[in-house]
């Protein structure tokens, strides 16, 4: 083709039409043009494409890692709501100055217990080094953003505003109370039901004491922590002030915990609403 234009430019010249040489010259010009506009508008569009494609790739993924994460956070919530439940119940009977019920001990256990999430973040670091650009949707890039780099590492332990609320009680425990060794006493803890975009949490329950074999052997578990002297620690203003320190500490966790489930869950709706569906 190229040079079937050259040899009628070459013609032109020769027998000296010069100024249809010039309107030929230029007229090849524009083709020229309008063939690489062509063939940029087509690289473009490929390219287009396939970010389209990885986006859809990329948005699938962060989808499946969020609702994992979120069944780390209802657990860990669940965990934190006992904990306050049990929390209140200590705190009536010692304003009460009610007499010690053996069932106190598993509510003592849980005044101790603290949760984090260790949240997968390998889909986010994808984004991130593809550009958070990657996500058209401003609320999702946005939230998404938002929920990795603030909401997450607020319930994560290297992160949290405030102490282990296990560690903050263990040398408390340590010197006033005793493990719970009656296995005739008997509890049980429960993961609500929830649901999470197309996805649904069952209920769980977890009964005590736990029967399980080692080697063949029957072995015998257990929750709870007995105070060596209730009515001395109803009296103790040092518990007094460690139960409202923990209060605050688990109120802040879960008021974050509350906001990551939220999030979550708006986060994986806007999702499933922006993949292209077959």
């Amino acid at each position: 083709m190229i040079k079937f234009f050259r040899r009628i430019r070459y013609n032109l010249m020769e027998q000296n039409k010069t100024a249809k040489y010039f309107k030929y010259a230029i007229g090849e010009i524009i083709l020229v043009v309008i063939g690489i506009l062509i063939a940029l508008s087509i690289n473009n569009w490929n390219e287009n494409q396939n970010r389209l494609k990885k986006e859809s790739v990329l948005l699938t993924q962060l989808k499946d890692e969020l609702i994992d994460s979120y069944y780390d956070i209802h657990n860990d919530y669940s965990v934190l709501n006992q904990g306050e439940i049990s929390h209140y119940k200590i705190l009536d009977y010692i304003e009460q100055d009610l007499p010690y019920n053996d069932s106190l001990c598993f509510d003592f256990e849980w005044l101790k217990e603290d949760e984090y999430i260790y949240p997968n973040t390998a889909v986010y670091k994808k984004i991130t080094d593809d550009g958070l650009d990657i996500i058209r949707n401003d609320t999702i890039r946005m939230l998404t953003q938002n929920l990795y780099e603030d909401i997450f590492p607020r319930i994560s332990k290297e992160g949290s505003f405030y102490q282990d609320i296990s560690e903050y009680l263990d040398s408390y425990y340590i010197n006033n109370f005793k493990p719970n060794k009656n296995y005739q006493l008997k509890t049980s803890t429960t993961i609500q039901k929830d649901s999470i975009g197309e996805y649904k949490i069952d209920e769980r329950k977890r009964n005590f004491p736990l029967t399980f074999k080692i080697n063949g052997e029957d072995k015998t578990y257990t929750l709870g922590f007995v105070p060596l002297d209730f009515e001395t620690l109803k009296e103790d203003t040092k518990f007094q002030i460690m139960l409202r320190q923990v209060d605050d500490y688990r109120a802040y966790k879960i008021g974050r915990y509350s906001i990551a489930k939220e999030t979550i869950k708006y986060l994986v709706n806007l999702i499933e609403k922006e993949i292209p569906h077959d």
